[in-house]
């Protein structure tokens, strides 16, 4: 008799829960009603989930940002698919930090180059360059993808 309790308990939870979503029929509403009606410790926990639900909505409007739940699915779809390699991984997290100094050092020597050859004729190839000539031909005839 006891299991027959507990699970229309976990029933009536159960639509309680599925009623703040609106997704209840005709039936399901009335047998909540029904249940609400009898029960005060139901209409409390109600109360309790309406509360909460509340607390919640008002909290993640400060702490997430727009579509923060569909990037947070994305990225766990995408560790799911990701091969068990934990070297790859490790690898890939990297890849973002290696373009950020890759271009941070592209800018740095293009304006140390730039200084250089505004500084005038009285320096070189070599050193505006930072190389010497057969190292700029070298780099000059390599083939980029």
């Amino acid at each position: 008799m006891k299991t027959k309790g507990m699970n229309y308990r976990k029933k009536i939870r159960k639509l309680l829960f599925r009623s703040f979503e609106g997704e209840l029929k005709e039936k399901e509403k009335k047998l909540l009603e029904k249940a609400l009606e009898n029960s005060k410790e139901i209409r409390q926990e109600k109360e309790e989930i309406k509360k909460l639900r509340q607390a919640v909505a008002k909290s993640a409007v400060k702490s997430f940002k727009p579509f923060f739940a569909e990037r947070v699915i994305t990225r766990l779809k995408a560790t799911e698919t990701r091969e068990e390699n934990s070297l790859e991984g490790f690898y890939q997290s990297l890849k973002p930090i290696f373009k950020r100094l890759a271009l941070a050092g592209s800018i740095i020597m293009l304006v140390l180059i730039l200084y250089n050859l505004k500084i005038g004729d009285a320096l070189s190839s070599e050193e505006v360059f930072y190389a010497s000539e057969e190292a700029i031909e070298e780099v000059l005839q390599t083939p980029f993808l």
